[in-house]
């Protein structure tokens, strides 16, 4: 976790917003416990969200069911361990959330800002690297796979941005973090699926002391409160690290381990008694507090005292309209566990919203519903199908071998069996009246499961792939005999309709992130850059940031199919390649249009030639009899370059020694 409000983080445009000292302070405890009853009452989607977890990833005989011998709560595991018998299990879920993570992975999309003024389209252009850019720093499209993931089985997500310093990337910028469903709480009195109702957003995260002194003590007095706050931690060795076990008996209060520190983060809305202003003249709307309107009415005098003497008439003065009202506002407390504040303030973002970004899918009359939750049950029948049968397999008889020993009077049992299963064996029997060879020795070989069990499994496994959406046609499972090209692509087709929904819900999320991301860099952004990372699409001004044109400039964000498709390659690929057979295009164009892997480097390869080619061209005027005799130069180079020289347009070639600036 970065610290939240550091040096470079501004409030107000232009201005620094300065952090208040850390205080023991007890008065916040109401809003502690507001925070924690958010915590309490997702404690059913936390339990939700670990069993799909476990069914997706882990024991999916996890479930405590009652043991009708001893009345004891156990796993079905160990139920079914006790009767002697091992628990199968097809783990048919992993395979759906691996199609869905490449489903997403292929569908490659990148964001795009457009300027509501069309005369500065160059800014949009100019955003979009630059929320790229961020984008690439921070790796987003790992982070919003494993989001996605997150999604299917806990039915929210969410990401932190933040602007300050990485101490992985040593280095200040906007930064994407990912949050654990299982660590963050908010109201549940949610209704609207776009959450625009949230109230209370915030995250619990467990450090070690010396990571608080260093995120939130600005003096030696801030040093010594945190360490009476925060008592020396004793450290053990936990055997279940990078287990599940550490999260899922987490308190809001206590940490699972001993030798870290809770810190609560929490934002809340909150109101204060304000006056909401119009300025007619500027034409913007905001809020002032009670002991600023003194300001405003000092404003609206000179305003008027201006006009009057410029000779405008009372009915046209342009004044700044207030009210008395009541503002909302978000309001940030970082919080130890006994009420204590590390750090609070208003929001310093520009956009005047908290940091976070948070989605629900399957928001149903305030009930979540996760994606997994749908064919649970139906794997729960296929490893109760599977295990009923290996029962039922191992009951029966397999191979018995039934001898009637009568028939065999001078031969032992043993020696009966040890010439039954010897190679070439032989058997001497004394057969009696009415009996035959296969009545004397014999083999049982029970029927063991019918062939409705295993029509019973197959439908099952239709079934869990019907109700996933995750078909054979999506998954790349050839087709069967007889079917059409054109069948089967309308059923691969009509197959990703089912998951349309799941994945254009958390594209929806992604442009809200992207969002707020583009508005962070907006704020923070306060030097001009060159970034080279928006690829062939802009202009190579664009690539140019500058923030005096893009801070007050009015953007809007999309998300569109982005060019690294290996189809949208192929097709420019093919028609830069039409272009330069006809000689539309020469190489360096195509080089630098094209997406080919080589490209890159044959086009710096030219590059270098043809400097160097300048660099002799500027040479060529000495005289070659000289330049001969000076070490490592070939008089025949010197003579072409004259010769190249001297030459018109239509004789030789014409040289142009192109850079690009960085």
């Amino acid at each position: 976790m970065n610290k939240f409000l550091n040096k470079n983080v501004r409030g107000e445009r232009g201005q620094r917003s300065a952090a208040p000292s850390i205080h023991r302070d007890r008065s916040n405890m109401d809003v502690l416990e507001e925070f924690a009853r958010c915590w309490y009452q997702l404690e059913s989607a936390r339990r939700n969200m670990e069993r799909n977890m476990m069914y997706a990833w882990g024991d999916q005989w996890g479930d405590y069911v009652t043991d009708p011998d001893t009345q004891e709560r156990i796993t079905e595991r160990e139920l079914i361990m006790r009767q002697g018998k091992v628990p199968l299990k097809n783990n048919m879920i992993a395979p759906i959330v691996k199609n869905i993570d490449g489903q997403f992975r292929t569908s490659f999309s990148k964001p795009v800002c457009s300027n509501r003024d069309p005369n500065e389209s160059k800014v949009g252009e100019m955003m979009s690297i630059a929320v790229e850019y961020a984008q690439d720093i921070n790796n987003l499209s790992e982070l919003d796979s494993h989001s996605l993931k997150l999604l299917e089985v806990s039915g929210f997500v969410a990401q932190r941005v933040e602007y300050g310093w990485n101490n992985y990337k040593q280095q200040n910028d906007v930064w994407v973090y990912g949050v654990n469903p299982m660590r963050m709480f908010f109201n549940t009195n949610i209704d609207d699926v776009r959450n625009w109702d949230l109230h209370i957003v915030g995250e619990i995260f467990d450090m070690t002391r010396d990571e608080i002194i260093s995120l939130f003590a600005k003096s030696e007095e801030d040093r010594s409160v945190i360490e009476q706050i925060y008592s020396e931690p004793s450290y053990y060795l936990n055997s279940d690290a990078m287990s599940s076990s550490q999260k899922r008996y987490s308190d809001f209060y206590t940490p699972e381990r001993s030798d870290v520190c809770r810190v609560i983060l929490g934002w809340k809305l909150e109101t204060r008694e304000a006056y909401f202003c119009h300025d007619t003249l500027k034409g913007i709307f905001f809020y002032v507090g009670k002991d600023e309107i003194s300001a405003i009415k000092q404003e609206n005098a000179q305003r008027r005292l201006k006009a009057l003497q410029a000779g405008v008439m009372e009915e046209d003065l342009l004044l700044i309209d207030y009210e008395f009202s009541y503002e909302s506002y978000w309001y940030y407390r970082y919080m130890t566990p006994w009420g204590d504040v590390l750090q609070e303030g208003r929001s310093p973002y520009w956009h005047g919203q908290h940091n976070y970004v948070i989605h629900t899918h399957q928001l149903i009359n305030g009930t979540i519903y996760p994606f997994i939750n749908d064919f649970i049950d139906q794997q729960r029948a296929i490893n109760r199908t599977m295990t009923l049968i290996d029962f039922i397999r191992s009951a029966s008889s397999k191979g018995v071998l039934v001898v009637d020993d009568s028939s065999f009077p001078e031969m032992e049992r043993e020696d009966i069996l040890d010439q039954y299963v010897r190679y070439n064996g032989v058997l001497f029997c004394t057969l009696k009246d009415g009996k035959r060879t296969q009545d004397v020795v014999s083999q049982l070989q029970g029927s063991g499961t019918t062939s409705g069990d295993y029509q019973l499994l197959d439908i099952q496994l239709k079934l869990i792939n019907e109700i996933s959406g995750v078909n054979s046609a999506m998954q790349g499972r050839p087709a069967s005999s007889g079917t059409a090209s054109s069948l089967y692509a309308q059923q691969v087709q009509n197959s990703s309709l089912n998951l349309k929904g799941l994945l254009d819900s958390f594209n929806a999320f992604r442009r809200e992130r992207d969002t707020k991301m583009m508005k962070t860099i907006q704020q923070y952004y306060t030097s001009k850059r060159y970034i080279d990372l928006g690829g062939t699409d802009y202009s190579e001004e664009s690539k140019y940031y500058d923030p005096d044109k893009v801070q007050n400039a009015d953007l809007d964000l999309k998300i569109t199919d982005g060019g690294n498709s290996p189809t949208y390659q192929m097709v420019v690929n093919d028609f830069l390649m039409e272009l330069f057979k006809s000689k539309a295009i020469d190489v360096k164009q195509f080089l630098e249009n094209c997406t080919l892997p080589f490209a890159t480097k044959i086009l710096e390869s030219i590059k270098r030639n043809e400097e160097e080619l300048s660099r002799g061209a500027q040479m060529s005027g000495i005289d070659p009899n000289i330049m001969a005799q000076a070490p490592g130069v070939n008089p025949d180079l010197i003579r072409k370059m004259n010769d190249d020289r001297n030459a018109g347009p239509d004789d030789g070639i014409v040289m142009q020694a192109t850079s690009r600036p960085r």
